[in-house]
């Protein structure tokens, strides 16, 4: 199960509860009611306890403290709970020393170098913060408003009501796939670092689902060409370019997965587009710059 956390953009000065957008924006407002789990929500607030697994005393924080000393807490934290927001943690005032983003809650702050060690803190923006997710949806561009993060893909963001919503996508780890319509189909576009704007990539709240893309067992991403069907064969998704006798297929998919290059699968591939068999397939784990004839 992924984990998922929803977080607004925070400022110093204020933190306030995320607002329901008004019409068209209503659906973004209602992500708050599809998180899964005991994920942080709504307004940035963060409780550093004395003992590690969130025990001993605590002192409660919604936002900047420059000198943890002022509320007697200077290196006493163990653990921290992560009520909402992105929070950097200091071994030094001032936010100076070693210091940590956290974006959840930690149980044992040894596990950062922090514990006993704690004399400032700070409220964050996310696209400043711990990265620890290895994708991360946004509703808005420039990794801002709500967002939910991941470490696998997901066949349909309708259950997390972000379908067709994210404005921008902060990739950390890995390389994704990013598609338009459930079970990865329709437009689909490969990524392998952040994208600031979807509209870039003609995807801005259009995202349906996304998967993580292995290169070395799929072989290199090739964006599909427009299709082109050989008469009395082929079929919608099955695009590749004609030449007078064949047709050339660069990178074949099924679903939006390429196809394993086993024994008599191109020519099974090339029978599936109504051709007879398969004259070249280039060596390699998956099936690539196919020729059928």
């Amino acid at each position: 199960m992924p984990r998922v956390f929803l977080a607004s953009s925070v400022l110093a000065a204020a933190f306030a509860f995320l607002a329901a957008a008004p019409a068209a924006e209503a659906q973004k407002g209602d992500l708050g009611s599809a998180r899964r789990g005991p994920a942080p929500s709504g307004p940035a607030a963060i409780v550093l306890y004395s003992d590690t697994n969130l025990r001993g005393t605590s002192v409660e924080l919604t936002g900047d403290q420059y000198r943890l000393a002022a509320a007697g807490f200077n290196d006493k934290a163990r653990s921290a709970e992560v009520k909402g927001g992105v929070w950097l943690l200091c071994a030094d005032a001032n936010l100076k020393g070693n210091c940590e983003y956290v974006d959840r809650t930690v149980r044992n702050l040894g596990e950062i170098g922090l514990s006993g060690k704690i004399s400032s803190v700070q409220v964050t923006p996310y696209d400043k913060g711990p990265r620890s997710y290895d994708i991360a949806f946004f509703a808005d561009t420039n990794f801002r408003g709500p967002f939910l993060g991941f470490d696998q893909g997901e066949a349909s963001l309708d259950q997390f009501r972000f379908n067709d919503t994210a404005g921008s996508v902060l990739v950390n780890r890995g390389d994704w796939l990013v598609c338009a319509n459930n079970d990865y189909r329709g437009q689909c576009e490969f990524l392998d670092t952040s994208v600031s704007d979807l509209g870039t990539v003609s995807l801005n709240n259009k995202i349906s689902s996304f998967r993580k893309y292995d290169v070395r067992r799929e072989g290199p991403w090739y964006k599909p060409v427009d299709p082109v069907y050989p008469p009395g064969g082929g079929g919608p998704g099955a695009g590749g370019v004609r030449g007078e006798q064949t047709m050339f297929f660069p990178a074949p998919t099924h679903r939006g997965a390429r196809i394993s290059s086993r024994d008599g699968a191109a020519t099974r591939f090339c029978q599936d587009q109504g051709f007879s068999e398969a004259v070249y397939k280039a060596p390699g784990s998956v099936l690539s710059d196919v020729l059928c004839r």
